[in-house]
């Protein structure tokens, strides 16, 4: 079925800048973008959508997630409001290793019933592709249980899915070299004769694993065909960001304290930076990347909600646009180039979504606002009217 989305107030086509393009329609076939601007549609049989007083953007991609978990952790919660640190929580036995134990704990079927209703959560929010991580089983069976849980996500979702197999701390009770020696020789091979992730993703700060360790891990999954992603310089400056440079990561994410040089070198590189705002405001971080440096090199980072049970609840992106601008400084039009087209470039996806162009898959929201400005400046209200996937309604409700 044909979809026209006619009489919008202004439609971002993200193609240059945020490209906006006012009291203008969108004409979709076949999934694709078809026509863009004053339309006039010869065919009979075509749904038709009213956008008048809204804003229509490309769908939100969310490039950094750990939405697959067992349990949650509103004990540390109310730990960090109260004074205590993340870390302080982490070395005493809480953090991943909490939701790693829950996680073990908790069913293959009910990983994926927990992590559908979640997918339903984002689609409402109008988030239309979506990384989701492994890293909270650890052991060899844990980990592919869960990357089987994403797969299934994958299958049983009409979003865009990419799976990241991350490899995350080093398990209690295991030395470094030995479950350093367990990830390459078994787990990234098997992973990869399994087909289940696109990317591999480690953890590389001082409460995970150094730049040495680091660069083995992903050397070795380069050789068996994976793209390459990082955490970086979240707690410290360890070298992640720079390490993603030279072995040209799709991306690095986190970056608080990554320096200017450093962002210079990802710049060169190719590698597409990723904030993560709402960690910041989740755990009320003092560090904040150095959003000065990206802005004078004309860097584009992307942004992402980094959904998981420890350090940000938040999977809605327009909340997540709303705090990188409230928090982090970023221009209004930056937020929303961060959320969707550098989100795309991020997953390496940018030819296909992350853009309102002719050809391009039809991937939107439209957002009950009229004019762009409005979308961060409404933080506390529900304003996704409708979310759009390959064409198809996929949520949408009565303004």
């Amino acid at each position: 079925m044909a979809l026209l989305i006619k009489n919008a107030s202004e439609i971002l086509t993200m193609k240059r800048g945020i490209g906006v393009v006012k009291n203008a329609s969108i004409y979709i076939e076949d999934s694709k973008i078809k026509k863009l601007g004053k339309i006039r549609v010869n065919k009979k049989r075509f749904k038709t959508i009213d956008a008048r007083g809204c804003v229509v953007c490309p769908g939100f991609v969310d490039s950094h997630t750990h939405l697959v978990f067992g349990g949650s952790r509103e004990n540390e919660f109310a730990m960090r409001v109260a004074g205590a640190t993340y870390e302080k929580i982490a070395r005493s036995g809480g953090g991943i290793t909490s939701t790693v134990r829950m996680t073990r704990k908790t069913s293959e079927k009910d990983l994926y019933r927990l992590g559908m209703k979640r997918i339903d959560n984002i689609i409402r929010h109008g988030t239309t592709t979506v990384e989701i991580k492994s890293g909270y089983g650890l052991s060899p069976a844990e980990e592919l249980k869960t990357l089987r849980v994403i797969k299934k996500l994958k299958k049983g979702s009409i979003l865009d899915i990419v799976p990241t197999f991350l490899v995350h701390i080093v398990p209690h009770n295991v030395k470094r070299n030995g479950y350093i020696d367990l990830v390459t020789r078994n787990l990234i091979p098997e992973v990869a004769k399994r087909n289940l992730a696109v990317f591999c993703d480690i953890f590389c700060d001082r409460l995970a694993f150094s730049r040495k360790e680091s660069e083995k891990v992903l050397k070795k999954a380069q050789e068996y065909g994976f793209k390459l992603k990082i955490h970086a310089d979240q707690f410290s400056n360890s070298g992640g960001a720079r390490l993603a440079a030279r072995l040209k990561c799709t991306s690095a994410d986190h970056l608080e304290y990554t320096t200017g040089g450093a962002i210079i070198a990802m710049k060169k590189a190719g590698v597409i930076p990723t904030l993560l705002p709402g960690v910041s405001f989740f755990l009320q971080l003092k560090k904040k990347p150095n959003i000065k440096a990206y802005k004078t090199t004309k860097t584009h980072p992307a942004i992402a909600s980094d959904f998981n049970p420890g350090s940000c609840m938040i999977y809605a992106m327009p909340k997540i646009i709303s705090i990188a601008c409230i928090l982090y400084g970023m221009t209004i039009e930056d937020a929303l180039m961060g959320a969707t087209k550098y989100g795309a470039k991020a997953l390496d996806l940018y030819e296909k979504i992350g853009s309102i162009e002719l050809g391009k898959q039809a991937d939107l929201v439209i957002l009950n606002v009229d004019n762009y400005k409005k979308i961060p400046y409404y933080f506390g209200e529900d304003i996704v009217v409708y979310t759009i996937k390959k064409g198809r309604i996929v949520y949408g409700k009565n303004r």
